[in-house]
């Protein structure tokens, strides 16, 4: 190789990193609150981002699996309402809209003993709320579509509901999956026929399932309003797969083939994440998804969809971004193969000892990074674009999603006449603990800005205080401690999921701790 050639070469390579671990060194949080609502539970809170709770609602039924800020001010939730026939895993019944101070102002109720709703729901730009929902067919209704199996079934369908009065709701537009079916099981019923021609269809038959006897077929999740497109998308947990549809339909159109932007009424435009479900090859790549959703328009990423991939039984979770192949005017190409794109995500985040093996939640921010929750512990952090930690809230528990608003927010206008002054966490920083994940001890680095009275407490997934590290007042500058793995009474802990909280001052960081033995 010609010597100037390799210098620069090299030249370049070291131009590149460094520009990269300035990039890393200079990039920070989203400025803004980020709202949260733990899962089953009446709360829903507004954190900043010294992860102080800066406003809460508490509401008059439990809800939880996600939760919006409206530009009023208002939040806006699924709420749960007991159903006999309908009790399988998500179950809601209900949408709650509450103002800033808590008052109830629209209590719906989209539940009886022929459908409920459940999961997620979507507030659409024109003030109408996107709810997904179960709706019950019989066995006999089941076997007469070409089910394989002598049960009833719970297919999902999609309302759009026009809110009307204090508990009142007009249903302008609805989609149901039980319209856009195909089966190759039997011959003697009308949609019969090759699944592999229409990937434009759903198979009945495809594995999944769960709730009694098997009746949740699809386990949608996840919905999303992209309105530059006027399409949705949602992302099933028991098909593992993101399903995109056509929202500038009828309601008549959404129950045909043809109609709409797209022309094919309320047939599936897109599908990505297990090409088996329609007979293409490849391989799956979603095992268990959830919170699909739309990058918004001016975001880095605009149009394309990300979603949670649990990876259930793998022990690691993937958020994951995916660009579907589509033109300007949302319409999609298959591949030769008879398969969607992409081949893979376009960007992707991991890390050892990231994992939630159900819900999870992910959010493109403004700044392009990346909001996620990993529901099942807890914890809440952001992420840059190139996987670095920009920050954390070990809450515990369990938390489906979580939002952020920026600073100029309208529903955020309240908190201008509020005492919360303090936006960005300004006397420490926190660094991640090393190694993690770790089997004895482990080392956790702090720096102080200032000289201020602190707390260093190890905390395990539910939040229980399990070692109190650091307590007193220290001086600004560097400081590092170690945990042994060990309670306050010196025995030992067993594996698992702690997390590392420092408060300072009205401050509070933390980092999350996996302990393998």
């Amino acid at each position: 190789m010609n010597p100037n050639n390799f210098r620069y070469q090299l030249i370049i390579f070291v131009t590149i990193c460094l520009l990269t671990l300035i990039s890393q060194a200079l990039a920070e949080p989203y400025p803004g609150y980020t709202l949260f609502s733990p899962n089953n539970g009446r709360n829903t809170y507004l954190a900043n981002l010294n992860n102080t709770i800066v406003h809460s609602w508490t509401h008059t039924r439990s809800g939880g699996y996600s939760a919006y800020l409206l530009e009023d001010g208002h939040v806006l939730r699924p709420s749960n309402i007991n159903n006999s026939v309908f009790n399988g895993g998500g179950a809601t019944g209900g949408v709650q809209n509450a103002d800033w101070n808590g008052t109830l102002v629209w209590d719906y109720t989209y539940s009886n003993s022929q459908h409920h709703s459940h999961h997620d729901i979507e507030p659409m730009p024109n003030g109408n709320v996107l709810l997904i929902a179960w709706e019950l067919k019989t066995a006999a209704e089941a076997r007469q579509a070409g089910y394989n199996r002598n049960v009833s079934i719970w297919p999902d369908h999609i309302v759009e509901v026009q809110p009307v009065g204090s508990t009142g709701g007009t249903i302008v537009w609805a989609w149901h999956a039980w319209n856009h079916l195909i089966q190759d099981y039997d011959a003697t019923k009308d949609n019969y026929g090759v699944v592999g021609d229409h990937p434009e269809l759903l198979d009945i038959n495809m594995s999944g399932g769960g709730g009694p006897s098997g009746g949740d077929w699809m386990h949608t999740n996840g919905i999303s309003y992209n309105p530059q497109l006027d399409q949705i998308v949602i992302s099933s947990h028991t098909l593992n797969e993101v399903y995109v549809i056509d929202h500038s339909t009828t309601t008549e159109e959404a129950a045909g083939h043809t109609g709409g932007n797209s022309g094919m009424g309320g047939d599936i435009l897109y599908r990505w994440g297990c090409p088996s479900n329609y007979d293409a090859p490849g391989s799956a790549y979603f095992h268990v998804v959830h919170c699909s959703v739309w990058i918004p328009e001016g975001l880095s990423g605009a149009g394309h969809i990300m979603a949670f991939n649990n990876r259930e039984g793998m022990g690691t979770s993937i958020v994951a971004e995916i660009v579907p192949p589509s033109d300007s005017l949302g319409h999609y190409h298959i591949g030769q193969d008879s398969a969607f794109g992409p081949s893979a995500p376009i960007w992707t985040y991991t890390a050892s000892g990231f994992y939630s093996n159900h819900l999870g939640g992910c959010q493109r921010l403004p700044n392009g990074n990346t909001l996620i929750a990993e529901a099942t512990s807890g914890y809440l952090f952001e992420v840059n674009s190139s996987g670095v930690v920009q920050w954390s809230y070990a809450r515990g528990g369990e938390i489906s999603r979580a939002l952020r608003y920026g600073l100029d927010y309208p529903g955020l206008a309240p908190l201008a006449v509020s005492d919360d002054v303090e936006i960005l966490p300004n006397q420490m920083e926190l660094s991640q603990n090393y190694p993690n994940p770790c089997n004895s001890s482990t080392t956790i680095q702090f720096h102080l800005l200032k000289d201020c009275e602190i707390k260093l407490v190890i905390h395990n997934i539910l939040g229980k205080r399990i070692r109190v590290l650091e307590s007193g007042t220290l001086a600004a500058g560097d400081h590092q401690t170690i945990w042994d793995s060990k309670d306050d009474l010196g025995e030992p802990v067993c594996s698992g999921i702690y997390f590392g909280v420092l408060k300072a001052g009205s401050g509070e960081k933390s980092i999350k701790i996996v302990l393998i033995k």
